[in-house]
C-alpha cells in the first residue's frame, strides 16, 4: 500500500513539473517574441492608438506625434500672421465686368500724437497733423457706367460706390489723370454708330455755417437777453464749462437771465484756455469762443458730411458721333479723340474743364482706323490699326502745335507703346511669321529684341521710363496672326507677369499668376500707380478688375 501510495505521488509530481516546464516555454516564446519583434510591436500600436484613446500606448511616440502636430499648427500660424501682415501680391479688386480705371494716390491729413521727453524726464504728448499717401484706384461697371473708387493697401481693399450712372452696356471707359473725368463708350444699335459721352466728377462741397452765436457785448449778472441764452448754449457743449448739471440753464434748460453761475463758466472757459480770469467778454475773450464755436461748426458739418450716402454728384454732355480712339493727357485735364468722318479722320484736342468748348482740330488724314495714345507732354503717339498681312505705320505728334513726323520704318503687324519720356518705343512686329518684341530708341535709333513674345497692350512703362511690366502669354498658338487674332478675340491666352529692363531689354519673371495663384488671366488693360506701388489690369476672360502688389512690406 504504501508502495503504490509513492508511486502515485510520484506520478503526479512528474506531471506538475512537466506542466510547469510547458508553461515556462510558453512564457518564454512570448518573451522572445516582443524582445525580438519591437518593430511590429510599434506597427501595432500605431494602428490601435487611435480605437483605444485611453491609457499610454507608446508615450514616446505619441509625444512625437504631439511635438509635429503643435509644430505644423505654428507654421500655419506664422504663415497666416504673414498674410494677414502684408496680404497677397495679386488681388480681385471688382466682381463685376469693368470698362476702365484709373489708379489714383490721395494725399490726406492724419492727426497723430507726438510725444517729447524733457530734460527732468517727464513726457508731453501732442498732436500734430502729417500728411498721408494713400493708394485707390477708381473704375466703373461695364452694366451701367456706375463709378467706383476702392482704397487699396497692403492688407486690404475697401471699395466705395461713388456715382450711380445708369448708362447701358459702357465698354469702354476713359478717365482723366485726376478721375475726375471719364468719357465712356458704347455702342448705338439703332443708328450703328459708337456714342461717347463725357462726365464729370464732382466732391459735393462740405458746408460749413457760420457760429450762430453773438459774444460781442459785455454780460452781468441780471442780464435778461438773447446774448445771454446764445452765451449758455455755447458753454454748455463742454463739460467743464457748462453753467449747470441739472435744472435751469442745464443743458438743454438755457435761460436767457445771467446768474452768478454765469460768470463762474465764464471763469472756467478762459482758465481751460490759459486766458485772463477775470469774468468778463472781452476782446481775446471773445475772440477765443468765436475761434472754438467755429470749430465746432466744422465739427458737426463733417459728422454729418460722413452720414451722407453720397458723396459725389455728375454732369456731362454727348460728343460726337463717331469717335474711333480716346486717350487722355498725363498730366493735364485734356484729352485727344480720333473722329471719323467722309473723308477719312480728324483728331480733336479738348480741355475736360470747359463743357462748352468743342475742341481744337490738330489732326487732319486720309486714312480713318488710328489708335492714339498720350504719353508725354509734348506727344501724342499715332499707330495704325496694325494686321500681320500688312505693314503698320506709328507717328509722332505734337499736341500743341500737330507737329507730325514718323516715328520708326513700318513693318507688318506693328503696335507700339511709347515711354513716358518720349525716348523709347516698345514695338511688336511680325517677320516671317514670328512675333518680334523690342525696345526702339528715338535718338540713336537703336533697335534692342526682347527674348518674349507679347502685345504692348498688355504692358506699361515705369514713370521713370526706365522699364516695363507685361503680361506675357504662356503660349501664342496661331504663330504669326497677331495681332489680328488677339483684337478680334478668337483666341485666350493665359499671362504672367515679367519685367523688362527698358536700358539693357534684361528680361526677370515676376509672378507665374498660375503655378502661384492658380489664376489663369488673359490681360487687355494694364496701368500703374505713379508710385510704382501696384499695378492694375482688367481680365479679358471675365472682365474683372484685378491689382498686383509691387511694394514690399517688411
Amino acid at each position: 500500500i504504501l508502495y503504490l501510495s509513492f508511486t502515485m505521488e510520484n506520478k503526479k509530481r512528474k506531471k506538475r513539473i512537466i506542466i510547469f516546464i510547458i508553461v515556462l516555454f510558453i512564457l518564454g516564446l512570448i518573451a522572445l517574441f516582443f524582445l525580438f519583434k519591437p518593430e511590429q510591436k510599434t506597427k501595432l500600436t500605431g494602428k490601435t492608438k487611435n480605437l483605444f484613446p485611453f491609457g499610454e500606448i507608446n508615450p514616446g511616440k505619441q509625444q512625437q506625434i504631439k511635438q509635429e502636430e503643435e509644430q505644423t499648427e505654428q507654421e500655419v500660424k506664422e504663415i497666416q500672421k504673414e498674410q494677414r501682415k502684408a496680404g497677397p501680391r495679386l488681388r480681385q479688386i471688382s466682381d463685376f465686368p469693368t470698362g476702365g480705371f484709373i489708379p489714383l494716390i490721395h494725399t490726406e491729413d492724419k492727426e497723430v500724437s507726438d510725444i517729447t521727453i524733457n530734460a527732468d524726464g517727464t513726457k508731453i504728448e501732442s498732436k500734430k497733423t502729417i500728411q498721408v499717401k494713400n493708394n485707390a484706384v477708381r473704375y466703373s461697371s461695364i452694366k451701367d457706367g456706375t463709378i467706383y473708387e476702392s482704397h487699396v493697401d497692403p492688407y486690404e481693399i475697401h471699395q466705395n460706390l461713388l456715382v450711380e450712372n445708369y448708362i447701358p452696356n459702357v465698354e469702354m471707359a476713359y478717365f482723366s489723370k485726376s478721375g475726375n473725368h471719364v468719357a465712356f463708350q458704347y455702342w448705338n444699335r439703332e443708328e450703328n454708330v459708337p456714342e461717347t459721352y463725357l462726365e464729370t466728377i464732382s466732391k459735393i462741397p462740405l458746408k460749413i455755417e457760420k457760429c450762430p452765436y453773438d459774444f460781442s457785448k459785455p454780460i452781468k449778472v441780471g442780464d435778461d437777453n438773447k446774448n445771454v441764452l446764445d452765451l449758455h448754449e455755447f458753454l454748455n457743449k463742454n463739460p467743464l464749462t457748462q453753467i449747470a448739471k441739472e435744472g435751469t440753464n442745464s443743458p438743454g434748460n438755457e435761460s436767457s437771465l445771467a446768474v452768478p453761475a454765469t460768470i463762474t463758466a465764464i471763469k472756467n472757459f478762459q482758465s481751460l484756455y490759459n486766458l485772463d480770469i477775470d469774468g468778463k467778454l472781452g476782446p481775446t475773450t471773445q475772440k477765443m469762443m468765436t475761434t472754438i464755436c467755429d470749430a465746432l461748426q466744422k465739427k458737426k458739418a463733417e459728422e454729418e458730411y460722413k452720414k451722407l450716402k453720397r458723396k459725389y454728384k455728375t454732369s456731362g454732355s454727348f460728343l460726337p458721333q463717331n469717335i474711333t480712339s480716346i486717350t487722355m493727357s498725363p498730366v493735364d485735364e485734356e484729352m485727344f479723340y480720333i473722329l471719323k468722318d467722309k473723308k477719312g479722320s480728324v483728331g480733336i484736342k479738348k480741355p475736360l474743364t470747359d463743357e462748352e468748348n468743342k475742341g481744337k482740330t490738330i489732326f487732319e488724314s486720309t486714312y480713318s482706323d488710328w489708335l492714339a495714345f498720350w504719353n508725354s507732354v509734348k506727344n501724342i503717339e499715332l499707330t495704325a490699326r496694325a494686321s500681320y498681312l500688312s505693314d503698320g505705320y506709328s507717328y509722332r505728334m505734337n499736341p500743341e502745335n500737330g507737329d507730325f513726323h514718323k516715328s520708326l520704318h513700318q513693318e507688318k503687324g506693328m503696335t507700339v507703346l511709347a515711354s513716358p519720356n518720349n525716348r523709347s518705343l516698345f514695338v511688336h512686329a511680325v517677320q516671317n511669321n514670328i512675333i518680334h518684341n523690342f525696345i526702339y530708341t528715338r535718338r540713336n535709333q537703336l533697335r534692342r529684341e526682347i527674348n518674349i513674345q507679347t502685345f504692348p497692350e498688355k504692358c506699361v512703362w515705369t514713370k521713370d521710363s526706365k522699364g516695363l511690366y507685361c503680361l506675357v502669354p504662356n503660349n501664342l498658338k496661331n504663330k504669326g496672326k497677331y495681332p489680328d487674332i488677339w483684337y478680334q478675340g478668337i483666341e485666350s491666352f493665359v499671362d504672367s507677369l515679367y519685367h523688362i529692363d527698358g536700358r539693357t531689354g534684361k528680361v526677370d519673371l515676376v509672378s507665374d499668376f498660375p503655378s502661384e495663384y492658380g489664376k489663369q488671366l488673359d490681360i487687355s488693360k494694364i496701368g500703374i500707380d505713379d508710385n510704382g506701388d501696384y499695378l492694375y489690369f482688367i481680365d479679358k476672360n471675365t472682365e474683372y478688375l484685378w491689382s498686383y502688389r509691387l511694394l514690399d512690406v517688411e
